[in-house]
């Protein structure tokens, strides 16, 4: 059961007892009762609030596992301009690396350049 499941059991509780105090004189009871359930109420919504905030958090921490290296991963050499990484054939723009630590992939334009697909910077053997 999550937690909204049961603020909401409460409240239907609360609302209960209410109809029972109906029977019951003590002014006291009554204010005490709608204090409860005021609050409860509150809590719903902080509650529900909370947790779409878990789900944006979760679906920006699952895109950061998917866009960031593995620590301690570095370029082993440059091949065109372009860095290469340890197990990959892929060429990387170094402006994309040095400055976001992010592999962006470069594109062949001709025999003597690429271009990064990201900040589409010229890569070249010069």
């Amino acid at each position: 059961m999550d937690i909204v499941s049961t603020i909401s059991t409460s409240i239907t509780l609360a609302k209960r007892l209410r109809e029972i105090a109906k029977n019951i004189e003590d002014a006291e009871f009554k204010n005490l009762l709608a204090d409860l359930s005021s609050e409860l109420a509150d809590i719903k919504l902080e509650a529900a609030s909370l947790k779409e905030q878990i789900a944006a958090l979760q679906e920006e921490n699952a895109l950061l596992k998917q866009t960031t290296p593995p620590v301690g991963e570095t370029p082993i050499g440059r091949k065109w301009g372009c860095y290469q990484f340890r197990g990959d054939d892929g060429l990387y723009c170094p402006a994309c690396w040095d400055s976001k630590r992010k592999k962006s992939s470069t594109t062949r334009v001709n025999t003597k350049f690429r271009l990064c697909s990201v900040c589409q910077a010229p890569l070249g053997a010069g």
